[in-house]
């Protein structure tokens, strides 16, 4: 039998550690929330000078005497007494003390305030407006129903990743479905039907056409040759808001929907492709760049040859293969220049305008300025959305004269855990901001370059030295660090912009890794467009920039920061 020593956190413990985790726009949220679901917690920032209550401790004898007098001035009220039937008394204990002016001193008097809503635009989304354009295409409701199954799966990109087959598959589900569904409302429609289908006079019975006529000059609602009218179909379904027209109609005109194919689907996907933006549903970046040049009403010489070049030389475009083109094509190196510009002018990602995909606001969670006049360095914690909390006054009454009042056990141990729910978050809050400003002055002290120069005076720096300098764990470390940003004379940055390996330059000093990223960045984006440097040749020179990096670490490096290899970055200048 073994014994071993193990630290369990708390509860409260590992709700701290979350507190630190959470960034600035998710702790408001968080705080907001607690404020909904706890009663004994205030938003201090709102001024409730009407919810303020007197209170003095009193004794319980005179606590109950005082409680007898009030009920034997109002007798009709004493059957209601009794607290065990009603523990909370809300609304009393609420708004004891107040008067019914106070409690309106809120109300402006004007109605009409409530009324008035912001007007909010209304925006259609990228499937819906294909949808809208789709329906007016003449294509069969087959091929309706299958162009909507591929607006469905189409990514927000705008490429339609699914195999065509699964999509057919399951379109011919749908259309089984339907027909299921139709034929079962048609029965129904014929059953309830007063026409007899078994005279046989039915067979002199007038064209759809006349019998329309016929029915325009009776005023009478028009019966299809079937049998069934709108009314009939009325009776069977109820109130007409319980079915469309197109429903209708479909009943009425009762044709079942046929099967659909893969040469179905190819062409209604070639018409999805064309809508607006074109490219649209495209399974390739060849395919999209495609559809965007046939879409083109009265193209030119140069987008004739980018049309050709993009369905015939393809993987010489890819691999930047210009003069194999310049020979195939038989043209000169400007004109190849101009058909470059054209094809650069095309959209790779057609989806990528949709409105669902929002940009992203960064909120720093610090703000680390210098001062001018002394240079030294203010910090500060930008947490003024989150709410100053506080206990609620009214509750926290009730919580000292919970001894006084004849509670049950359940409340009393309801009202204790909020009291002590309230009284850990707003300590936690405090806690939190007191080692967030340790951290982040750790950081400006350890990065003061930074902050006076900016990205040239960038240092390494790891985990390990910001909490020795703290004294706290690194693991606390990691949690503030991850998901903060801190906003600076020099721009934005997220917090792990300022952690970084080092390597050592020819005078043996030690350098930041992101130093040597920015440089190969430079050399690269100084190099001759037309003969990129190979990685070995951009080893030597870092080498003699003072950085001593091997080709395989300028790779890495290079593939970090996103950067093709030399024949991808070849132009034609």
């Amino acid at each position: 039998m073994k014994t071993s020593l193990s630290q369990t956190l708390t509860p409260q413990q590992i709700q701290y550690l979350k507190l630190l985790q959470l960034p600035l726009i998710q702790l408001e949220q968080h705080v907001q929330q607690q404020i909904e679901a706890n009663p004994m917690l205030d938003d201090a920032s709102f001024d409730d000078d009407e919810f303020e209550i007197d209170h003095v401790p009193i004794s319980r004898e005179e606590e109950n005497s005082t409680v007898r007098e009030e009920m034997l001035n109002r007798p009709e009220e004493a059957k209601q007494f009794d607290e065990s039937n009603d523990p909370f008394e809300f609304q009393k204990l609420l708004w004891d003390g107040t008067t019914d002016s106070d409690r309106n001193s809120n109300y402006s008097g004007n109605d009409d305030d409530d009324d008035n809503e912001m007007p909010y635009k209304s925006s259609t989304s990228e499937s819906e407006s294909l949808v809208s354009q789709l329906r007016l295409l003449k294509l069969t409701k087959e091929q309706y129903v299958l162009g909507e199954q591929i607006i469905g799966n189409i990514d927000n990109d705008g490429y339609l990743r699914r195999d065509l087959k699964e999509i057919v598959f399951e379109t011919n589900q749908l259309l089984a479905e339907l027909n299921y569904q139709l034929e079962n409302n048609f029965n129904e429609i014929k059953e309830e039907s007063p026409i007899d289908y078994s005279n046989p006079a039915k067979q002199y019975a007038l064209e759809d056409e006349e019998r329309e006529y016929m029915n325009k000059i009776k005023n009478i609602t028009p019966i299809h040759s079937n049998g069934i009218s709108k009314d009939i179909i009325q009776d069977v379904f109820g109130d007409s808001d319980s079915i469309d027209e197109s429903m209708v109609n479909s009943i009425i005109d009762f044709e079942p929907f046929e099967e659909v194919t893969i040469k179905d689907a190819e062409k209604v996907l070639y018409s999805v492709q064309h809508l607006d933006p074109p490219g649209i549903g495209s399974r390739s970046i060849q395919e999209c760049l495609l559809s965007q040049l046939d879409a083109v009403m009265e193209p030119n010489e140069y987008e004739d040859l980018s049309y050709e070049i993009i369905e015939n030389h393809y993987d010489q475009f890819m691999k930047k293969h210009y003069d194999a083109i310049i020979k195939d094509l038989a043209i000169t190196e400007d004109v190849l220049k101009k058909v470059l510009d054209v094809i650069r002018g095309l959209n790779p990602k057609p989806g990528g305008h949709d409105y669902q995909n929002e940009i992203n606001t960064v909120t720093p969670d610090y703000i680390v300025l210098k001062e001018e006049e002394t240079g030294e360095l203010l910090i500060s914690l930008n947490d003024n959305t989150i709410p100053e909390l506080r206990l609620n006054k009214a509750y926290e009454k009730m919580r000292k004269e919970v001894k006084y009042r004849k509670f049950n056990q359940e409340t009393r141990d309801w009202i204790r855990k909020k009291y002590d729910d309230a009284k850990f978050l707003i300590q936690a809050i405090k806690q939190r901001k007191h080692t967030m400003l340790m951290v982040m002055t750790a950081i400006a002290h350890l990065q003061k370059d930074f902050f006076e120069v900016g990205e040239l005076g960038i240092k390494p720096l790891i985990y390990k030295a910001v909490a020795e300098e703290t004294g706290l764990d690194i693991s606390t470390v990691c949690r503030i660090v991850n998901g903060k940003y801190v906003r600076t004379d020099f721009g934005t940055y997220e917090l792990k912009y300022f952690f970084s390996e080092s390597l050592p330059n020819d005078e043996g000093e030690e350098v930041s890794t992101r130093i040597i990223k920015q440089k190969l960045k430079d050399v690269i984006e100084a190099e001759d467009k037309r003969k990129p440097h190979s990685d070995q040749k951009l080893s030597k020179l870092m080498k003699d920039h003072g950085f001593n990096v091997a080709r395989r670490t300028i790779a890495k490096y290079r593939e970090q920061l996103k950067i093709p290899v030399a024949r991808l970055r070849k132009e034609l200048v």
